[in-house]
């Protein structure tokens, strides 16, 4: 299933389409046709602006990635403490060192308050970073000290600009325990901000490509995250068969909650079903697909992906989403795929039992403060008999 994505970390390069001379002319009359049909679409869009934004050590080489992959559709950001990784590991449009008097470019030692220290202390430099975009993407490793703590910052100063703001949390290994309270917490912290936070599983990812080296280990979640942001970017800018636009992924994201990606795969006779079971066996995160409230699917293939297949795979992907949730797809015809169809799904408003959904953070912060106010009460009452003890 993930073979796709392994040749491209791995840097192998795909087998050019060898159709012959009047399949290609065929192909290039059809997609001039398409996008002189969508045209007007196409030039709606041009006016959107998409920012990604990489927060830390691992958001910054998700967003390096996608800067290598040449992305054209998104303008990318890198965002951390660690001055060093910043300015040597890190591919990006711009680059902001936060905190310099705080942690003297040194990183923020895996404390997510001095994460956020740091980019309380930068804010003016980082509202100027995400002033004026429609959607910012802000992906960051939870668990992390500076995308943990700094990610909430962004993603506030981005939302009160305005904008549509998607997180992408990747989530802790198991054994990583001293991170996962630190990743449950910034993922709950950052829905109170963001529209939607789309969680990655490590663990997931393991289970599907459990013989993978170390180093392609991260790469892949760099890639799987790189690949939904790229899905929606290309899908919103540039010429589809089905376009995903502004509004779509506003209508989809707004209140969100916590959503998820699930990759697929389809070839050959049974390419339609195929794609469908091989999206609906490999969630990136433990939930069930009943009962969710929206998904955003992304459908890309070569010059045989009809109008009909692409609506028959995004109809058996939301089969048992909830009666009343909004489901968006786009279609979108891949030059460089030599056969089938690779899908995209990002599904919002799932249950998981790990992360908090938008509502219970909530219930938790009020929670929480009743409880904060109960005990202020119980030690003034405390104190007043202690004060009446003392008269006496």
């Amino acid at each position: 299933m993930f073979e796709s994505i392994l040749k491209t970390v791995r840097g192998e390069k795909k087998e050019a389409n060898t159709n012959s001379a009047r399949e290609k002319s065929d192909y290039t009359k059809n997609k001039d046709q398409l996008e002189q049909k969508i045209n007007e679409k196409s030039e709606e869009n041009k006016s959107i602006r998409i920012l990604v934004v990489g927060v830390g050590g691992g958001g910054s080489n998700c967003v390096t990635r996608l800067k290598k992959s040449g992305i054209k559709s998104a303008i990318t950001a890198a965002i951390n403490t660690d001055a060093k990784h910043l300015s040597q590991m890190t591919m990006a449009d711009e680059k902001i060192l936060i905190g310099k008097a705080l942690t003297r470019g040194l990183g923020s030692g895996g404390d997510p308050k001095i994460g956020q220290a740091a980019a309380e202390a930068d804010q003016k430099k980082l509202a100027k970073l995400v002033e004026g975009y429609d959607i910012v993407f802000i992906t960051f490793g939870a668990g992390g000290g500076t995308g943990s703590g700094a990610s909430k910052v962004v993603a506030k100063l981005a939302k009160e600009d305005g904008a549509v703001v998607i997180g992408i949390a990747t989530y802790p290994f198991a054994l990583e325990r001293g991170r996962l309270k630190i990743a449950q917490k910034a993922i709950t912290e950052l829905l109170n901000y963001a529209d939607s936070v789309i969680v990655i599983d490590n663990n997931r990812l393991t289970t599907f490509a459990p013989n993978l080296r170390l180093d392609e280990a991260f790469e892949l979640v760099d890639s799987v995250a790189g690949r939904a942001i790229r899905g929606i970017a290309d899908t919103i800018m540039f010429p589809s068969l089905l376009n995903i636009d502004y509004a779509d992924v506003r209508s989809i994201m707004k209140n969100g909650g916590v959503s998820m990606i699930s990759l697929g795969e389809g070839s050959g006779v049974n390419m339609v079903e195929d794609a469908i079971e091989s999206t609906l066996k490999h969630p990136l995160l433990d939930v069930s697909y009943e009962g969710a409230k929206g998904a955003l699917i992304h459908i890309e293939g070569t010059r045989e992906l009809t109008l009909g297949n692409a609506i028959k795979i995004a109809e058996g992907i939301s089969e048992k989403f909830d009666p009343d949730s909004e489901v968006k797809f786009g279609a979108r015809i891949n030059p460089e795929m030599s056969s089938g169809v690779r899908v995209t799904a990002i599904v919002t408003g799932v249950k998981s039992p790990y992360i908090l959904t938008k509502k219970n953070a909530a219930e938790s912060k009020l929670k929480t403060n009743q409880k904060e106010e109960q005990m202020n009460a119980k030690n003034t009452n405390t104190n007043e008999i202690y004060d009446i003890m003392g008269r006496v």
